[in-house]
């Protein structure tokens, strides 16, 4: 089975082609125009230039892949939620009309979803553990979810709701049920990433030049934030707190009329960073451990973050020995691509 996959759900237009042989989904191309530069000058993504270039760069991305390979696949994939909607218009647009033109089925991806099973890229399905916990992390959202191999004689297209966890509905996807553990209840934690590193004066994107200054870390006893945990019973994630803990740090500075040294940002991004990854790791393995996983994920752009999968391997291995993490095999599979939109239009389409 093949699908040409299209993802434009925010700053990057995204093409590429899926192919899946009954235990890997392989990745038979992978094309994209990044629009970071075009937004750098106004510190932000601007969702209306973000659309506008979509529109200008998405069929030349396509020509590129070659239309005679798009007339090999089996359907179309595309995002259409969630995320900036002029940008996701753009993509279902031109979905469509491929669709109508070489007459192919066309599949409407959840962006999540797509990141929730970009671990299966270029992986063995039949190599995995079941079940397993994933943290999916970027700018716009922050969830845990429980996913579990799905039996054939228990299958069923209605919800399944948890008895020791009511809160919670078990959904079928494909050859698995998956729910969401919880969420953030504010700013997600690259969302809250960037608007530290802006603070700062770091350049657009932010979150990478965060763990870059952390790196020249020097310890410094007068920076230190307060781990947000809210409760230890529950999963949610709260991060507007920890975005306000810097601010209030760099407002008192400036009372003291003390100057915001290199040294100092490194100190800073150093002991946010450090904040952030504790409670995310922390509320992730809690969630493990609470359903008895075999496997921790990691998916979403926030994954490429290296002190989080340190933490979380170092942190789980305390906890149980035999604890697995994984992330995806590469680090464009985390970020935004239409690779994983490929593979969640496959899952979805083998699933109607």
């Amino acid at each position: 089975m093949k699908t040409l996959a299209i993802e434009t759900s925010c700053d990057d237009t995204s093409i590429g082609i899926v192919h899946f042989d009954g235990n890997l989904f392989s990745v038979e191309a992978l094309l994209a125009y990044s629009q970071i530069q075009d937004h750098q000058q106004y510190w932000w993504v601007v969702p209306e230039i973000a659309s506008r270039l979509h529109f200008d760069k998405i069929l030349e991305v396509i020509k590129n892949i070659g239309l005679s390979k798009v007339q090999d696949v089996d359907f179309i994939s595309v995002t259409t939620h969630p995320w900036l909607p002029g940008s996701l218009v753009v993509g279902k647009a031109v979905a469509s009309l491929l669709s109508s033109y070489f007459t192919k089925p066309l599949v409407q991806v959840n962006h999540v979803y797509g990141h929730l099973f970009s671990l299966l890229l270029e992986r063995n399905i039949s190599d995995l553990q079941f079940p397993l916990v994933v943290l999916t992390a970027s700018g716009w959202h922050n969830d845990i979810y429980y996913v579990d191999s799905l039996k054939l004689e228990s299958w069923s297209l209605k919800p399944q709701w948890s008895e020791e966890h009511p809160w919670i509905a078990f959904h079928p996807f494909w050859w698995y049920r998956i729910a969401k553990i919880w969420y953030t209840l504010d700013d997600a934690a690259g969302e809250c990433f960037d608007k530290v590193a802006r603070m700062l004066g770091g350049p657009y994107p932010w979150g990478q030049w965060i763990s870059e200054k952390a790196l020249k870390w020097k310890h410094n006893s007068d920076v230190e934030f307060k781990r947000i945990f809210l409760s230890k019973e529950t999963f949610e994630f709260s991060f507007s707190w920890m975005k306000s803990q810097v601010s209030f740090l760099l407002k008192a500075l400036e009372k003291k009329w003390t100057p915001l040294t290199e040294e100092l940002i490194c100190d800073i991004a150093y002991e946010f960073q450090e904040a952030v990854v504790e409670v995310m790791v922390k509320k992730l393995v809690r969630a493990w451990i609470a359903f008895d996983a075999k496997t921790l994920w990691l998916a979403g752009g926030v994954s490429c973050n290296d002190r989080l999968r340190e933490y979380l391997q170092s942190y789980a291995k305390e906890k149980m020995s035999e604890a697995i993490v994984l992330r995806p095999m590469k680090k464009v599979y985390s970020m935004d691509n239409a690779a994983m939109i490929g593979l969640a239009g496959i899952l979805e389409y083998t699933n109607s």
